[in-house]
């Protein structure tokens, strides 16, 4: 008892543990998932917002040129002067006024009158980039008639609208925006947030993150203006824990179909083993036909296995079984009941044979020819009512395979090789193993493939041929594959054309009824 509860004590303990580092590698990979994200937005609000600008700034650097020609020698704002300073910029929808100072300090606007001054804020709220000058409105409750850019260039001024400015650059909400010269910083959106506090000298397209925001600084390509884009931090903690929340369910959901997996190739190997062990599993058998009389001469053993009502796919169960080493013990519990059924309903059937499949594991297992011999003697069988069917996927040891194939025949087995052409170094195989059939696999003689003149299969029945080899074709589903069969000496021929699979007793029955008729010479 005290075992047991160690055991599941020490399950629990390695499970959390588990838990532990795949969450710990869940919050790390979000973190650094949700900081390229992040920055990849910025990124993205950064390309928009420059192809954004580019209207902008050839608007206001265009007006800027315009004004910087008008005469400014006047002691006086003339008519002709509001005129050519309105024209100037009346087709540009960004630059909503604009002005020009003459030489003795007067300032003529585009809106047909003399104004007294163009400075409207503090000082600070200045900055002179590259010969031009920026003043931002700071007033807190602007509107929109209000809320503008002044950028002077000499005497030459103009007011760009910023809200319409910020209109066109499409910034999300809880972007902020801030333009940084070579004399400050300037918040364009987002006024009421507090100042980034950022890095000096500024990191240039590289995340920054500090305690209340995360932003990315670019470099400006227009009069040296550095961008800054920046998100409250939260929108990367939010993002973060999404992040590990998916990343965290889909480790739990991937931990839970491996588990799933485990468990049903587990749940399989133990149902096979108590299966196999109580004799639970059924052989049935697939009929060889002479193509030229109708009468069976031979059926391929094959497994079945049925639980709690349930037909359990042989692919399924013959995989675990060579996963977990149970293949040796499910071959002799088939070779038992093929014995079982030849000495109960096959016995009188004459010149009649049963194949039996072998794998890699049993053609491996020393012990194996002597335990077919005790099988043959306890049920008073001939040896040559049982043949033996390897493919060239169990025969990867070909020595040990000739050595234990051999032994087989002395006992007086024949060799079938089944799926003969499908693998690389089928010919090799008749060389190096003693074989007495091939097998023709069903993929050759497929309706799009058997009338071919130079089909592979034609080949194999030549190869058998030459080498007086005995050929049996698999998969035959329909009449119209006979006469090519017929045209090629194929003799022998197994299929659902002929008969699915039975059970031995259905079998005994099937081999005294009258011969199937066959027309395999009929176009």
């Amino acid at each position: 008892m005290i075992a047991a509860y160690k055991a599941l004590l020490k399950r629990h303990s390695l499970a959390l543990c588990a838990t532990a580092a795949v969450g710990t590698a869940a919050w790390f990979f979000a973190g650094g998932l949700a900081e390229n994200l992040i920055e990849k937005r910025l990124k993205n609000i950064h390309e928009d917002f420059s192809s954004a600008q580019v209207e902008p700034n050839s608007q206001i650097s265009k007006a800027l040129e315009a004004l910087s020609g008008i005469d400014r020698s006047s002691q006086d704002c003339s008519s002709e002067q509001y005129s050519q300073i309105a024209n100037s910029v009346k087709n540009f929808r960004f630059i909503y006024q604009a002005a020009v100072q003459l030489d003795n300090g007067k300032i003529c606007s585009s809106y047909g009158q003399e104004i007294a001054s163009v400075a409207v804020g503090h000082e600070k709220n200045r900055r002179p980039v590259n010969g031009r000058v920026y003043e931002m409105s700071s007033a807190p409750q602007a509107s929109a008639d209000t809320d503008f850019i002044i950028i002077s260039q000499q005497s030459a001024y103009v007011w760009v609208n910023k809200e319409i400015l910020l209109d066109n650059l499409n910034i999300p909400q809880d972007v902020q925006l801030e333009l940084q010269g070579p004399d400050g910083v300037w918040p364009m959106t987002s006024t009421s947030r507090p100042h980034l506090n950022m890095q000096q000298p500024l990191p240039l397209e590289e995340l920054v993150t500090t305690a209340d925001y995360v932003y990315v600084a670019f470099p400006g390509s227009h009069n040296a203006l550095i961008s800054v884009i920046s998100l409250p931090v939260s929108d990367l903690t939010g993002l973060k824990w999404k992040l590990f929340i998916a990343l965290a369910f889909m480790a739990a959901a991937l931990l839970y179909i491996t588990w799933r997996i485990q468990r049903y190739c587990t749940s399989t190997v133990v149902q096979l083993r108590k299966a196999i062990r109580a004799n639970k599993l059924d052989v049935h058998y697939q009929p060889i036909v002479n193509l030229r009389t109708g009468n069976l001469v031979g059926a391929e053993s094959l497994s079945r296995w049925n639980t709690n009502g349930v037909a359990i796919a042989a692919d399924v169960f013959i995989e675990a079984a060579e996963r977990s080493e149970l293949i040796c013990e499910l071959t002799r519990s088939v070779i038992r009941q093929v014995a079982e059924d030849y000495s109960t309903y096959l016995w009188a059937c004459k010149d009649f044979y049963i194949t039996i499949n072998l794998s890699a594991q049993d053609i491996l297992d020393p012990t194996f020819p002597e335990f077919v011999a005790s099988i043959m003697a306890t049920y008073n069988m001939p040896a040559s009512i049982i043949v033996f069917e390897v493919t060239e996927r169990a025969l990867l040891d070909q020595k040990t395979a000739a050595v234990q194939l051999h032994k087989l025949r002395a006992y007086g087995h024949l060799i079938a090789l089944d799926d003969f052409g499908t693998g690389y170094s089928s010919l090799s195989l008749i060389e190096s193993v003693p074989v007495d059939i091939l097998k023709i696999d069903r993929s050759f003689i497929e309706h799009d493939k058997i009338a071919a003149p130079d089909a592979l299969w034609r080949h194999i029945a030549n190869i058998a041929r030459a080498l007086k080899l005995k050929v049996v074709a698999e998969g035959v589903e329909t009449q119209l594959q006979l006469p090519h069969l017929a045209s090629e000496g194929v003799v022998l021929a197994q299929g659902w054309l002929f008969s699915k699979a039975l059970p031995a007793q259905a079998l005994a029955r099937r081999y005294f009824q009258c011969p199937m008729t066959l027309n395999p010479h009929a176009d």
